[in-house]
This record gives C-alpha cells, structure tokens and sequence, in this order.
C-alpha cells in the first residue's frame, strides 16, 4: 500500500460509521413523521373527521411496544444478522406500504388504518434493527459522535417529510408526496450497500426463549438494575412533563399558531440540531458523564425561561430566544441520553436491551400526556413549571447514585 494513501484510507474507515447513523437516522425519523404528521393533513383535506383522525393515532402504537417483538431480532437471522436481515427486510417493507398508501382513499378508514399502522410496525422493527446496529458498528470510542450523528439525521428526516413534502402536498398533490416519501426510504438500502456487517460477532440465542430470557437475565445480574432502570425513567421526567403541554401555553401567553409554527419550524430544528452537533463535541471534550449532567440540570433552567417567558409580554423575539434554548437542552439532551442507552447495552443483546430501555425511557411522556393539563389548570403556569423543575431532580440524584455505586460504566465491545 502506498504511504501516502495509508492516512486517506484510515480518515474514510473512521468516517464510514458516522455517515452510517445519520444516513440511518434519517430514514428512521420519516416514516415516524408521515404516521404523525402528513397522514393527519391527508386526511382532514379528505374530509375525515376530527374523531376519526384523533382515534386514528392509534396507529403510533408499535412504537411503544416494539420491546415485545424485539427479541425476535436477536433470535433469527434471514439474509444476515443485520445488515441482509431485519434492516432490509423493514426498508423495503416501508417503501412498498408507502406506495400502497398513495393509491388510498382518505375516506376508506380501514384500509387506512391497517396501512398506518403497518407503516408503524415496520418502522419501530427498522428502528430496533437500527439501534442494535449502531451498538454492533460502533467502537466505544465512536459511541458518542455516532449517537449524535443518527439524532441528527432522525431529526432530518422528520422536517423533511412534516416540512418540505407537507409544504408540497398541495401544489404535487397527496399520491405523488407519499410516492416521493416512499423515494426518500431509498437511502435506506443504499447506505447498506457501503455498510458492511459489524465485525464484532456477537452469538446468537439458539431458541427464542433464550432470546427473551437472556437479555433480561445478563441485565438483572448486574449490579443494581433497578438503579440504572429508575434513572432512565426519571432522566428526563421535568422535560417530558413540561413538553407534553407547551403549545396550550404559548397560545394562553397570547402567541398566535402562525406565530409558534414559523419560530419552532425555523430556530426550533437549527436550535435542536446545533444542541447535537454541541453534545457531540462536548462528549469527546468532557465525557459523557460530565454531559449527563449539564444537560440533566439545563432541563431546570428550560423551567424558569418558561416561567419567565409568562412574566413577559407575548412578542415574537422573546418566543424566539425561549424556543431556541429549549431545543438546543432538548436536542443536546437526547444525543447524550442515546449514547448512555447505547452504551449499557450488552452486544449480545442489543436489539432486546436496546427496545426494553428506550421504551422505558418514552414511559412517561405517555403517562403524563394527561395529567399535566389537570396540573396546570389548578396550580396556574408558574407552579406548573416549577413542577417540572423539581421533576427533574430525581433524575439528577440516581445520576449521582450510579456514579457514586460505578455503575455508569459503558459495556465495552468485549464484555
């Protein structure tokens, strides 16, 4: 090999993983975005009604039960373990659902809700295939900058259809931007074609109760389990609680909804990706640890800009700067809150562990969907939002348990 190539090669070797996740994270965040987003406009330009398109969500479900058919990803193994396998298998899967649904009638709700939710299960089984490639394809060291690479793309990839292809639908039409929907998934088997197998080789469970009863017993021979399962739930309970009613308070402040869709469209996603792209390089720089914490306590300081932001009049500026910070803790949050998930994975079982701990993790934002609304109507704004910082604290206090217990050591590549 000539020398002066040898430098070339390796810096292309090193980057091929991060393209990898973004390119996978990509295709990972749109489908979730036409189930969410382009389905609903779909439909109330076709006349359904609001009951219908409100018991259609529905069809997000898998997402939150993926863990009960993750194990079978780890068990069998058609055209390869990932990459020949499930990956594949989910991505064309998409693309041909997707194209069905372009030749859908709007007002033919059961066809259209078996192709939701479809659409739903291939994507979670894509994203569970996702995930445990990550884990596989990834060196220790990598886990950090990969993780923020696929929050990148994940995000991407949702602006691209909930943004660019709903802003299109009207002048295309509704059959073309599915189509053209569908043609976005296309990177999916491309970026696998430049994505070899991982060469860690972890080995395979020889039953499907091994498969589900492994996971779960090399996760709960550890020390403490129920301390690392409690700090995933909390982590981020005062964001996912302040979250899940934002919108009702910045319309009851006096913002308008043009108002809120243009600055959470515009300094929301460059604020989100900018909070990656600063995780990432402070990872490398700090330690995920160290990042654990600063974005842990960045959740109580979204708490009091929100409690400001009541105090002050309803300008647009003002919403600006508030959304940006907020985007920028959440965004750098996730990427950091990932590559810890990442991380506690055993490779051996990274599509199972992986689903159990991600479920965990969006647990609370379905539980308190409900009860926060109650909250902030009997308590007012103010006491709602200092809610959501004392929330938080739990989080922070088993971060400060594991650390003390060295329990937030990374699985290495060879445990």
């Amino acid at each position: 090999m000539d020398p002066r190539k040898q430098p070339r090669e390796l810096k292309a070797r090193r980057l091929r993983p991060f393209v990898t996740c973004f390119l996978l994270g990509f295709v990972s965040g749109a489908p979730l975005a036409v189930v969410v987003t382009l389905l609903q406009a779909w439909l109330k330009d076709g006349g359904v009604s609001l009951t219908s398109i409100g018991l259609l969500t529905i069809a997000g479900l898998p997402y939150s039960l993926k863990f009960l058919w993750s194990p079978w990803l780890d068990y069998l193994a058609p055209f390869g373990r990932r990459r020949h396998g499930w990956l594949a298998i989910s991505q064309v899967a998409l693309f041909g659902l997707m194209w069905a649904l372009s030749y859908a009638n709007p007002q033919d709700l059961p066809l259209v809700t078996l192709l939701a939710l479809a659409i739903s299960f291939a994507s979670a089984t894509q994203d569970v295939a996702v995930d445990a490639y990550r884990r596989e394809d990834l060196a220790d060291e990598e886990i950090a900058v990969g993780s923020a690479m696929y929050i990148w793309g994940y995000r991407l990839g949702m602006t691209a259809i909930s943004g660019v292809l709903l802003a299109l639908a009207e002048p295309l039409g509704w059959s073309l931007t599915f189509k053209l929907a569908a043609f976005l998934l296309i990177l999916g088997p491309l970026t696998l074609t430049f994505s070899p197998e991982p060469k860690v080789s972890p080995t395979r469970p020889t039953s499907l109760a091994e498969s589900v009863v492994k996971p779960l017993r090399e996760f709960f021979s550890r020390s403490r389990p129920f301390l690392l399962l409690g700090f995933v739930f909390f982590y981020r309970f005062g964001e996912q609680f302040i979250s899940s009613i934002n919108t009702a308070f910045f319309l009851s402040v006096g913002y308008t909804k043009l108002e809120i869709g243009l600055v959470v469209k515009a300094f929301g996603l460059v604020s989100t990706l900018g909070g990656v792209s600063l995780a990432g390089y402070l990872m490398r720089r700090w330690g995920l640890i160290n990042c654990l914490w600063l974005f842990g306590w960045l959740q109580i300081f979204n708490c009091a800009c929100l409690t400001a932001l009541w105090l002050l009049p309803p300008k647009v500026d003002h919403l600006a700067i508030l959304i940006s910070l907020d985007h920028l803790s959440v965004g750098g949050g996730s990427a950091v809150f990932v590559a810890f998930l990442t991380s506690q994975t055993h490779l051996s079982h990274s599509a199972t562990q992986y689903a159990l701990l991600t479920s965990l993790m969006a647990l609370p934002r379905s539980l308190l969907a409900a009860p926060s609304g109650f909250l902030a109507e009997v308590f007012g704004w103010p006491i709602f939002y200092l809610l959501g910082a004392i929330f938080t604290l739990p989080g922070l206090y088993l971060l400060k348990l594991l650390i003390e217990k060295g329990l937030t050591r990374p699985l290495t590549q060879k445990a």
